[in-house]
C-alpha cells in the first residue's frame, strides 16, 4: 500500500470519526428539556439556574461548535459528494416517526333497523293471511280468473263417460298447462258436507307437453317423472296445502329448463342430468307489502312475479334447486 493510499484511507477513517462524534452528541441533546431550546431573551426569565441546567446551556454551547467547525463541515461535505456519486447500499428510511398520539377511531354508527330479515325457506308460502280454502263449486270461476291474467292455463279435465256431467263431482282431475315446458294433472277431493268443501289435492302428475296419456299413467321421460316424484314428496308433508298455493308452485316451473340452481348454478345437475326441479318458497315479504286475501294472491307468486311494494332482492320467491342441492 502507497502513502497516497494509507493518506486517504486515514483521511476517511478521520471524517468518519468525525461523524460518529457528532451523531452521539446529537442523540445526548435528545435529553435537553425543551426550556433550553428557546430564544436567549426568554432564558434571562429564569431567576434561578440549577447545576444541571447550567451544563446543559454549556452542551448545548460546545455542540454549535463542533458543528461549526472545519473538521466536521469537511465530513459532511465528504459525506454528501459521496451520496451523490454513488447512493447504492443506503437503506435509509426517508419517513419520520409519527410520535404524535394517534386519535382512537371512533364507534362506528349504528345500523339503522333492517326491516327485511330474512326468514328460514319452506316448501310452501306460510302467512298469517291464508287465501280461503277453493271450494269445488268456485273452482270454473277461479280457473277463468286465472287463465286472464297467466300465461299458464288450466282446464278442467274430464273423460269421454263424465263429460256429459254438467255438474262437478268429486273427485275432480284439473289439466295445468305450461306451453312447451309440460303438462300436470291435479287431482283433488272434496266431501259433499255443506260446511266444508274445500278441495283437497291428493296427486300431481307430470308430462311432457306432447305426451298424450292420462293423468293415471306415468311419463317416459326422466325429467318429469323426476319432477312428479318431488311434488309428491312436498304433499306428502304438507297434505292440507291449499289449490292456490299449488298453482303458484306448478307456475315457477316456467322457466324448467332455462332457470339455474341457486346454489350450484348450473341448469342440469352433475350426477343425475336433470334441471332443478325442485323448489323453496323463501319468504323475505317486507311489513309494508300488501299481503293479498284473495285466491289469485298467492297464485301471483310464481317464478319471475313481483309483489307490489317488495323490492327486487327482497321479495318471496320460489327458489329453483336440484334434489341434490337441497340440503344447500
Amino acid at each position: 500500500m502507497d502513502s497516497t493510499t494509507s493518506t486517504a484511507v486515514a483521511s476517511l477513517e478521520t471524517k468518519l470519526q468525525a461523524l460518529t462524534d457528532l451523531q452521539s452528541r446529537l442523540q445526548a441533546l435528545r435529553q435537553v428539556p425543551t426550556a433550553l431550546l428557546r430564544p436567549p431573551s426568554t432564558l434571562g426569565a429564569f431567576t434561578s439556574v440549577s447545576s444541571s441546567l447550567r451544563q446543559q446551556c454549556q452542551d448545548l454551547k460546545d455542540i454549535a461548535g463542533v458543528v461549526t467547525s472545519e473538521k466536521v463541515q469537511e465530513a459532511l461535505k465528504a459525506a454528501r459528494d459521496s451520496e451523490k456519486a454513488d447512493k447504492s447500499g443506503l437503506t435509509f428510511n426517508g419517513r419520520r416517526e409519527n410520535r404524535k398520539r394517534r386519535r382512537l377511531p371512533s364507534p362506528e354508527s349504528p345500523q339503522p333497523y333492517n326491516p327485511f330479515q330474512p326468514k328460514s325457506p319452506s316448501l310452501f308460502p306460510i302467512s298469517d293471511t291464508h287465501p280461503s280454502p277453493l271450494e269445488r263449486d268456485n273452482l270454473p270461476a277461479f280457473i277463468r280468473k286465472f287463465n286472464r291474467s297467466h300465461s299458464s292455463k288450466l282446464h278442467i279435465w274430464s273423460s269421454l263417460r263424465s263429460r256429459r256431467q254438467a255438474k262437478i263431482s268429486s273427485p275432480v282431475v284439473v289439466r295445468f298447462l305450461v306451453p312447451e315446458v309440460l303438462t300436470a294433472f291435479i287431482t283433488t277431493t272434496s266431501t259433499d258436507n255443506t260446511e266444508d268443501r274445500s278441495l283437497v289435492v291428493e296427486g300431481v302428475t307430470v308430462f311432457g307437453p306432447r305426451e298424450n296419456k292420462p293423468p293415471h299413467s306415468q311419463s317416459e321421460y326422466m325429467v318429469y317423472q323426476k319432477l312428479s316424484q318431488q311434488i309428491a314428496k312436498m304433499l306428502q308433508s304438507h297434505p292440507r296445502v291449499s289449490f292456490q298455493s299449488l298453482m303458484g308452485l306448478l307456475s315457477s316451473y316456467e322457466g324448467l329448463f332455462v332457470d339455474r340452481c341457486t346454489v350450484c348454478q348450473r341448469v342440469l345437475s352433475t350426477e343425475e342430468h336433470v334441471p332443478p326441479v325442485a323448489r323453496l318458497w323463501i319468504d323475505q315479504l317486507a311489513p309494508t307489502s300488501a299481503c293479498s286475501s284473495s285466491a289469485e294472491g298467492d297464485t301471483e307468486r310464481g317464478n319471475g312475479a313481483k309483489d307490489k311494494g317488495v323490492d327486487d332482492g327482497k321479495r318471496a320467491r320460489w327458489e329453483p334447486r336440484h334434489p341434490t342441492c337441497l340440503q344447500g
